[in-house]
C-alpha cells in the first residue's frame, strides 16, 4: 500500500512521515535528523520499536545513557524485545556494567532469530572478558562507526553499530514489524594499527583506538607491563608512551603520535592492567568527530599544467592565487553598452534548459541576426529565411549570399 493510499485511508501523515523520514536519514548517516524523526512518531504514537530505533540512533551518536533509557522503555512495554536489549546490553557495556550488561545480552541472544545469535554471543564474550580480565579485544559498537549496511527495503538493517528502524506501519491498529537484521560486521572505527616487528621477532603489541563525544581510548594489547616500567608524557597535540616489552630486558615498546586533534592533558591518563595498557585522552573540543588519530600532513603539489618557475627570490608568490583574483576581479567588472547587453544574453543562454538555447540559436542565425527568440514553440514553426523574414533593418537589404 502506498503512502498516498494510507493517508487517503485515515492515518495520520505525522505518524507517517516520522518513521519515514528517519529511516531515510538514518541510512544517509545524518543521525542527529533521524533522531529528531524518530522523536516525532514516538510523541505521535509510543512504540517500543521506535523506541529501540532512537536508541540506535544515540549510540551512534556516542549518547549511552540516552540509548539506555529508550531501551529500557522499550522493553516496558515489550519485555522480550530482542533488539531493544541488545542495545540495552551494548550501552551498559560502554557505560562499564559488564554484569548487567551481559544479562541484558542473554536475555537477547534467547529472544533473538537463530542467524543472529552469533553476534549477541560475541558481546557476551567480551563482558566476560572484562569481568576476568582477559585480553580479548574490544571491537564493538563506538560513538563513530563506518556505513552500516545497506537498507533492507526502505529501512537499514541491524547490526552492532545500528537499527532496525521501524517499518511504516499500514494500518493504525497492527504494529509494524522491524526490518530483519543481518549477522554483525566489525567496524572501521575501532582500527587495528600495523606495528613492526620487535629486533627478536616477536609477535607486535596490537594497538587499536576509539571514541565517545569527550575522550579517545588507545588500547595496546601487551600483558605483564609493568606501571613503574611506564613512561608517558601527554601534550595537547602529541603524546609519548614506552615501556619495556614483557620478557625482554632490551626491547622497548615506543607510540609517539601527533595527534589529529588538540586534547587536554591534565584530564588525560594511562590505565595498566594485566592483558592491556589504555591511554584516556580528553578532546579538547567535546563531541568533535576524530576522522584520524594521527595528524596527516598536508603536501602541497603543483598541478601538471601550472609550471614552476626558478627563482632567487626569498618571497614566495602563490601565482595560481594571484590568477584567480585577477579572474575574480574581471568577473566582477560591470560592463556597458553593447557589451553589457551581450553579456546578458550569454547569462540568459549559460542559464536556459535545451528548448530556450535552440530557439535562441536558429532565431539569430537564420534571421541574419535581426531576431533573437527564447520561445521554441514559436521558433520551431517558423521559417525565417522564407515566409517568416523579418524586415531588415534601416539601410540594409536581403540577399542570398550565393548570388554576387
Amino acid at each position: 500500500v502506498s503512502l498516498g493510499q494510507r493517508v487517503r485511508s485515515g492515518w495520520p501523515t505525522g505518524a507517517l512521515e516520522g518513521p519515514v523520514f528517519a529511516n531515510v536519514h538514518y541510512v544517509n548517516e545524518e543521525y542527529e535528523e533521524a533522531l529528531k524523526n524518530y522523536t516525532q512518531a514516538i510523541s505521535l504514537e509510543d512504540r517500543p520499536e521506535y523506541r529501540s530505533c532512537r536508541a540506535a540512533c544515540a549510540l551512534k551518536l556516542g549518547r549511552f545513557q540516552e540509548t539506555l533509557d529508550d531501551a529500557s522503555e522499550a522493553l516496558k512495554k515489550e519485555p522480550k524485545c530482542s533488539q531493544a536489549l541488545y542495545w540495552k546490553g551494548i550501552a551498559l557495556f560502554y557505560l562499564a556494567d559488564f554484569v548487567h550488561a551481559k544479562a541484558a545480552m542473554e536475555e537477547s541472544q534467547l529472544a533473538a532469530k537463530e542467524s543472529l545469535k552469533g553476534s549477541r554471543s560475541v558481546w557476551i564474550r567480551k563482558c566476560d572478558a572484562e569481568l576476568s580480565g582477559s585480553s580479548l579485544p574490544l571491537v564493538g559498537v563506538t560513538a563513530e562507526l563506518s556505513k552500516a549496511s545497506k537498507p533492507v527495503g526502505y529501512a537499514p538493517a541491524a547490526m552492532p553499530a545500528a537499527p532496525a528502524p521501524a517499518a511504516v506501519p499500514a494500518a493504525p491498529a497492527p504494529a509494524a514489524t522491524p526490518a530483519p537484521e543481518q549477522p554483525a560486521e566489525k567496524p572501521a572505527e575501532v582500527i587495528d594499527t600495523h606495528t613492526p616487528l620487535s629486533i627478536s621477532g616477536r609477535k607486535p603489541v596490537k594497538r587499536e583506538w576509539y571514541q565517545n563525544a569527550t575522550h579517545v581510548f588507545i588500547t595496546l594489547f601487551a600483558k605483564g607491563v609493568s606501571e613503574e616500567a611506564l613512561k608517558v608524557d601527554l601534550q595537547e597535540k602529541e603524546i609519548a608512551v614506552s615501556f619495556p616489552l614483557p620478557g625482554s630486558t632490551d626491547e622497548e615498546y615506543q607510540l609517539n603520535l601527533d595527534l589529529a586533534d588538540d586534547i587536554v592533558p591534565s584530564g588525560s591518563k594511562v590505565e595498566v592492567s594485566k592483558v592491556k595498557v589504555e591511554v584516556v585522552l580528553e578532546k579538547k573540543t567535546p563531541h568533535a568527530k576524530w576522522r584520524d588519530l594521527e595528524r596527516k600532513e598536508q603536501i602541497l603539489e603543483t598541478p601538471p599544467d601550472q609550471p614552476e618557475y626558478p627563482t632567487s627570490n626569498k618571497s614566495k608568490r602563490n601565482w595560481s592565487q594571484i590568477d584567480r583574483e585577477i579572474e575574480e576581479e574581471l568577473k566582477n567588472e560591470k560592463p556597458d553598452g553593447d557589451q553589457a547587453l551581450n553579456k546578458l544574453f550569454q547569462q540568459i543562454y549559460e542559464r536556459a534548459d535545451e528548448d530556450t538555447r535552440r530557439a535562441m540559436n536558429k532565431s539569430f542565425q537564420t534571421s541574419g541576426g535581426t531576431v533573437l527568440s527564447t520561445n521554441w514553440g514559436e521558433v520551431a514553426s517558423n521559417d525565417y529565411e522564407g515566409k517568416d523574414r523579418p524586415t531588415p533593418p534601416d539601410g540594409q537589404e536581403w540577399r542570398d549570399w550565393r548570388k554576387k
